[in-house]
């Protein structure tokens, strides 16, 4: 997910610059008490790399480009260039154990996390070291244009991995890249050359989603570079994700009902679940839960496509005529489920279409998620770590499994048929080494107990490895926990006491007890001017 600040945060930037901006009017103060340069201090202590600005980032950061090899078995072969950004220290001697981020996807870009990570100030004492894994953002990037919106009433996502267009993409990147070298195993041995060349020690890591499983196998492949693990959206080391994510995104609709049917607000749009939580049946009522709903959208889809003139999201001037399918429709409402700044907006436009015919607004929320995910990811890494790594489960049960499911087998079809497609080396390897062992590294995990593609299931098989563990599971949390209300603040603040000590003893964890989720979107306006001025803003241009 995108870092979201949270209205606090923001608050308190904007107050700050205003402060700064009346205080610059009146009485300067004396250039002896002007903050010192950090990137400059950090310059000195970090020769290959150099100040820089980035966008989003208030302060001077130190970026830089370093080159490893494509395959280290053939360190004489192509190098590729690493992108890396620090954000230094606010300290003049700071600790010698930077925190570092993996992110999500596979396919996300570690330096596009630096805005967020800038202000939480309780982690500036240390540096942040952002590396691009390789393949994403300006590390080499492997970007495809898989599945792009067309028009002419055609629907605006037909396939997620076309075959012929996945085979194109592979053989234009194949004149540039070894496809099979940007997997897990090259991108953590990638950050460990990173560190060591920087003359770091020991690394504070944190992993969202995809990241989590990288951020464990970089403990694996290297525990003694590994100090502590902050890990968000814990993905299974023993599981693919692959093979559940119907059934898992099943559950998350039907704890979403649950929560909209006892919400004031939201209940009057979606008052029943499909049972009563003494198990008597609901069939016979005339009003219909949300999960209910959507499963009666999903049928009259079944019948054929739905065509819907709808204006752009991005460009609400522009008008869109799209045939919306069943498939295409049931992916996006699957993505909607991973957080709850989107999945808020869900009950109100489900209600419109069930209600009131008007498919507008699910499939404007629709084609938001759809190209916030397309925006933020590299197709080609994201194919290749999947591919290699993810496949290794028996997909006839997987998808017999699926079958039974309201969300069906769409996306693992759409996985097996570009992995077809794409040149890969599959591997059993899940963390990186042939033997996992236990680990005794102070590790955080955090889940949402609504997560709809990393249940807190997951982060329970992680502790096998790293049995030295405290796990946090966020009553009203998704796939995140950055958009519950004192989410930002909470969980920070959590993950800089791990990484200011060193150690779970002692660990506050109990601001955790009160975050919630944002209140249910109820009406037109609401749902406009949220998705215009809140939600476009995290597609990536």
């Amino acid at each position: 997910m995108l870092p979201k600040l949270s209205t606090l945060v923001v608050a308190c930037v904007l107050t700050a610059a205003a402060a700064s901006a009346a205080a610059a009017q009146t009485d300067p103060a004396p250039a002896e008490n002007a903050p010192p340069d950090w990137a400059a201090l950090a310059a000195e202590r970090l020769p290959l790399l150099a100040p820089c600005a980035i966008d989003g980032v208030a302060e001077a950061v130190l970026c830089g480009t370093l080159e490893v090899a494509e395959d280290r078995a053939k360190p004489d072969g192509r190098h590729i260039g690493l992108h890396v950004v620090v954000l230094p220290a606010h300290a003049e001697h700071p600790p010698s154990d930077p925190i570092t981020l993996f992110a999500g996807g596979p396919g996300g870009a570690a330096t596009a996390r630096a805005p967020g990570l800038s202000h939480v100030v309780p982690l500036r004492s240390r540096d942040i070291l952002l590396v691009d894994q390789r393949g994403t953002g300006q590390s080499h990037p492997l970007d495809c244009d898989l599945g792009a919106e067309e028009g002419g009433g055609t629907s605006a996502l037909p396939e997620m991995f076309p075959p012929e267009e996945v085979r194109a993409c592979a053989a234009a990147l194949s004149g540039d890249a070894d496809l099979a070298r940007y997997t897990t195993v090259d991108h953590v041995d990638d950050v460990e050359e990173v560190r060591r060349r920087l003359g770091y020690g020991p690394l504070n890591l944190r992993g969202g989603s995809y990241g989590t499983l990288a951020a464990m196998a970089f403990a694996q492949r290297h525990p003694e570079s590994t100090r502590t693990l902050f890990l968000i959206g814990v993905d299974s080391p023993l599981r693919s994700n692959l093979a559940e994510r119907s059934v898992w995104a099943e559950r998350t609709l039907a704890g979403l009902a649950l929560q909209c049917a006892a919400d004031a607000a939201c209940a009057p749009m979606a008052p029943a679940t499909a049972t009563e939580s003494d198990g008597s049946d609901r069939s016979d009522r005339s009003d219909r839960g949300l999960d209910e709903k959507l499963t009666e959208l999903f049928a009259r889809l079944e019948e054929g496509p739905r065509r819907v003139e709808v204006a752009d999201p991005q460009d609400p001037e522009e008008i869109l005529t799209l045939d919306v399918g069943r498939d295409w429709l049931s992916e996006q409402i699957r993505l909607i489920l991973y957080y709850g700044f989107t999945s808020r907006a869900l009950p109100w436009a489900v209600h419109r279409a069930h209600d009131e015919g008007d498919w507008a607004p699910i499939t404007r929320l629709a084609l938001f998620i759809e190209r916030m995910f397309r925006s933020t990811l590299a197709d080609g890494v994201l194919l290749t770590v999947q591919c290699s790594e993810f496949m290794g489960f028996n997909t006839e049960k997987a998808l017999a499994r699926g079958a039974s499911t309201l969300f069906g087998n769409y996306r693992l079809e759409q996985q097996i048929q570009g992995c077809a497609a794409w040149p890969y080396e599959p591997t059993d390897r899940r963390l990186g080494v042939e033997h996992p062992r236990p680990l005794p590294i102070p590790t955080v995990l955090v889940s949402g107990a609504w997560d709809p593609v990393t249940p807190p299931a997951y982060a329970e098989d992680a502790t096998a490895y790293f049995p030295a563990f405290r796990h946090l599971v966020l009553a009203e949390g998704q796939h995140g926990p950055f958009d519950l209300e004192g989410g930002w603040i909470c969980v920070h603040q959590i993950w800089a006491d791990l990484v200011a000590s060193g150690s779970l003893d002692g660990l506050d964890t109990r601001c955790t007890a009160d975050l919630h989720r944002q209140p249910f979107l109820t009406d037109q306006e609401g749902f406009t001017g949220y998705l215009e001025g809140t939600l476009v803003p995290l597609i990536k241009e």
